[in-house]
């Protein structure tokens, strides 16, 4: 099953003989709040839910935790640097982690982690202590190891900045005037070794990125989008964008801001502020819970305005919560940013409201002053869940899930009164569905990373919900797709083929026709979005990649009359091909839009010269630009 530990509930159910029973009654429930009321009472009924937040973890008297320190600084002084580590550690486990002696132990085992080499450990320990109590008198000597550290792995620029900080710092020492001369000195040389690394590369010229601009400004009533596009419905696709006049190729479109998200996963590193999502390594941790982290104290500070003082409390227990954790973390990150900013009572209005309101389809997510914006909680809540085609036990899953985790807020002391608890529940219940849909299993516009600078293939790296961008459809030959950095938090989008006044704008979901046969890509579209994909290569039933048309001929040949030029610039585009490497294609994108105008006017497709330009235009409007030198080689950050 795709979620995890999905027969949790069930099982338990199952196990009292009633599961039957539970679904047949679960499924006659018409309204979202009867539906989590009900499975928050049968939780309760059958004790299927914490009593306590504690958990069993018991600190030592302080003395203990000091003499374990002590013993680790001896370990180090006689250079057995594993034993300490080891010391530091116990003492870690059974100290307050508000503790200056938590934040020394810290210390300590950063240093002896870079005697180690462990240069990433070393500073993933120094920027925790950081946010621990540690001493300021003693924070020059973190900022040192920090950019010594940094220099180790590559991030020359990053050690040139802690170097900086490390300096400044130096007045507050109290330290001999030759003690600090010589510190002074140290440090200034290791600034000067990074610089010198940084200079002798030959380093790749950066064509500036002009600031994105919507084709035409922006949409009046739709700000995240062009002017030159606008809603429509259609019969087979519903709501859907469409030109209402010729757009050409890298015109954009969309320029949209996620209205929440998190990292996907905890194998990769990003800042967990809503507002920033950068990448980065050995962030900040929450000093109180250490399971989410801050590129910077600054975030870590917006992080707790927008609720994550009320959601860390009970990070540990949604951890464990079973379905998919990111997600039952995100949801709980929503739910808690906007009772924040409205408060519980307009919160709830505004949630049983939408429940019972019948909503045109093509306004949907609309404000009472006509507008669609993806900043509001309203639009973003909106988005199509398609929770009405959800299967029985799936919903009851996430009623359960969503009843656990209020549980939690609950016993860590968030107030609720009983007459708003069914409301809430109902939403985090939504929160989960739209979660889930549209930026779970639509993630093909998310934030994501490539390894190798030529490579097409990406790793998603955060859960993003783009609402503007889910106004978007899926085509198999989208005419539409991401622009700029792989790992942008913002997203713009832009045209990658003609498109002809009245035609709809569409994205893909993840699966285009020139890599899958007609029948993946419908199982793809129905298994995991319940719709049936009506695009020109399903209709027609394009072929896949080998056996796309590569010659021009009678019968593809649109306008007889420009046969004779289109041969011509067809070989001139295949000399083209073999001499440019695809990290130059940007320079070469007006070329490239030229032609395939060209092709879109007077050749029928598919046509393989057609889609290689397409993927040539793909490749350039996401060409990697960031790099980290390390010695002889770099980093590629994208």
């Amino acid at each position: 099953m795709e979620y995890d530990n999905f027969l949790h509930y069930s099982s338990r159910l199952l196990m009292a003989d009633v599961l039957g029973d539970v679904y047949v009654a679960f499924s006659k429930l018409n309204s979202p709040n009867s539906r989590f009321t009900f499975t928050r009472d049968l939780l309760r009924k059958h004790k299927m839910l914490v009593k306590t937040l504690d958990v069993d973890m018991k600190y030592d008297h302080p003395i203990v935790s000091e003499s374990l320190r002590q013993r680790g600084n001896e370990l180090f002084k006689a250079k057995q640097y594993k034993k300490a580590v080891h010391a530091y550690t116990k003492c870690l486990a059974v100290s307050d982690s508000n503790t200056e002696c938590y934040a020394l132990a810290l210390a300590n085992r950063s240093a002896a982690y870079f005697h180690m080499s462990e240069y990433e450990l070393s500073l993933k320990d120094a920027r925790w202590a950081m946010v621990s109590n540690y001493p300021s008198r003693l924070e020059y000597k973190l900022y040192e190891r920090v950019g010594n550290a940094e220099r180790m792995l590559g991030f020359v620029e990053l050690a040139m900045q802690d170097y900086a900080v490390c300096l400044s710092r130096l007045d507050e020492v109290d330290m001999s005037a030759g003690e600090k001369l010589k510190f002074r000195a140290t440090v200034k040389k290791a600034a000067a070794e990074c610089k010198k690394v940084l200079t002798g590369h030959k380093r790749t010229k950066k064509i500036p990125r002009a600031d994105e601009q919507l084709v035409g400004g922006k949409n009046k009533n739709i700000p995240a989008l062009s002017a030159f596009v606008e809603l429509g419905m259609s019969k087979n696709m519903g709501r859907g964008v469409y030109a209402t006049r010729d757009i050409n190729p890298g015109d954009v479109v969309a320029i949209d801001e996620p209205y929440i998200c998190g990292p996907i996963s905890d194998n990769i590193e990003i800042c967990h502020y809503n507002g920033c999502m950068k990448m980065g390594f050995a962030l900040f941790p929450c000093p109180k819970c250490l399971l989410v982290s801050y590129c910077n104290k600054d975030c870590m500070n917006k992080a707790n305005k927008d609720g994550h003082y009320l959601e860390c409390p009970i990070m540990y227990f949604i951890k464990l919560t079973p379905g998919i954790t990111r997600m039952n973390e995100l949801a709980m990150k929503w739910f808690l940013k906007d009772y924040l900013k409205m408060g519980l009572k307009k919160y709830c209005s505004i949630v049983n409201n939408f429940s019972i309101s019948k909503i045109d389809p093509q306004t949907r997510g609309f404000d009472e002053t006509g507008k669609y914006k993806s900043d509001t909680f309203l639009t973003a809540y909106s988005l199509d869940s398609s929770e009405n085609n959800v299967s029985i036990d799936i919903l009851f899953f996430f009623n359960c899930i969503a009843v656990d985790m209020l549980h939690y807020l609950i016993l860590s002391g968030f107030k609720i009164p009983e007459c708003y608890i069914s409301s809430v529940g109902a939403s985090l219940v939504r929160i989960l569905i739209v979660l889930d849909l549209n930026c779970r299993k639509l993630n093909i516009n998310a934030p994501s990373i490539s390894f190798e600078e030529k490579s097409q293939v990406t790793v998603v790296v955060a859960l993003t919900l783009y609402p503007t961008i889910s106004l978007f459809n899926h085509s198999c030959d989208p005419n539409i797709k991401r622009s700029g950095e792989l790992s942008d938090r913002i997203r713009v989008m832009k045209a990658v083929q003609p498109i002809p006044k009245g035609t709809q704008l569409c994205c893909s979901y993840g699966v285009i026709f020139r890599g899958f046969v007609k029948e993946s890509r419908q199982d793809v579209c129905k298994t995991l979005f319940d719709f049936k994909c009506y695009c020109e290569p399903c209709i027609k039933n394009w072929p896949i990649c080998h056996y796309i048309p590569n010659r021009l001929s009678t019968l593809n040949i649109l306008n007889p009359s420009m046969a004779d030029i289109v041969s011509s610039e067809c070989k001139k585009f295949v000399e083209f091909t073999k001499l440019v490497k695809s990290e130059d294609y940007s320079e070469h994108l007006n070329y490239l839009y030229s032609f395939i105008k060209l092709l879109f006017a007077n050749v029928k497709r598919p046509f393989e010269l057609y889609e290689n330009c397409l993927e040539m235009i793909t490749t350039a409007h996401t060409i990697n630009s960031n790099k980290m030198y390390f010695g002889e080689t770099f980093i590629n950050m994208d």
